[in-house]
């Protein structure tokens, strides 16, 4: 009797999750629409008013962050932050349409993709070097659709959530 085994060796690629968050969404999506906006502080939420009452900050640019305006803060407060700052109503359609350019570009990778707001996805893939893929998805959305995003490599979505703070903003490439 004659055994006969067949050795294979199998390589195997590493699984990544990478967490892709869009840089000052709503204010880059703002800034791409008017490009004189650029370098400016912009704020945008609610009617664009800062004298209405019980509006909030829905979105700041880097520049209107350095003031100290925040997500969240009534509109009236980031005004008396940033009086030059340029405030701008929400105009959700162009926010979803910018979304899913973003998202369709993702989907341009050979990479799974999990959308989990306008801003922000979950991109997983079996790689030798996530950090490339990280630097492939900045450029492939920056080149596709103008905006920025910062990427967090991890092994579970929590670390690579994580990892993306660390890198905010991601720098002009």
């Amino acid at each position: 009797m004659y055994l006969i085994t067949l050795s294979c060796v199998v390589a195997v690629v590493p699984y990544w999750i990478l967490h892709v968050d869009l840089d000052e969404f709503l204010a880059a999506v703002e800034k791409r629409r008017r490009p004189g906006l650029v370098g400016r502080p912009v704020v945008v939420g609610g009617s664009g008013d800062p004298t209405h009452r019980r509006e909030v900050v829905a979105s700041a640019s880097y520049e209107a962050r350095a003031f100290g305006v925040r997500a969240g803060m009534p509109l009236r407060a980031a005004f008396r932050k940033c009086p030059e700052a340029v405030f701008l109503p929400s105009d959700h359609p162009a926010y979803e349409s910018a979304s899913e350019e973003v998202m369709a570009a993702l989907r341009s990778l050979p990479v799974r993709v999990e959308v989990w707001g306008w801003d922000e996805a979950f991109v997983a893939a079996h790689v030798d070097d996530p950090e490339e893929l990280a630097a492939r998805i900045r450029g492939v959305v920056r080149r596709e659709t103008g905006l920025s995003c910062s990427v967090g490599v991890g092994d579970n979505k929590l670390r690579a959530k994580m990892a993306t703070g660390f890198g905010k903003p991601a720098l002009p490439s």
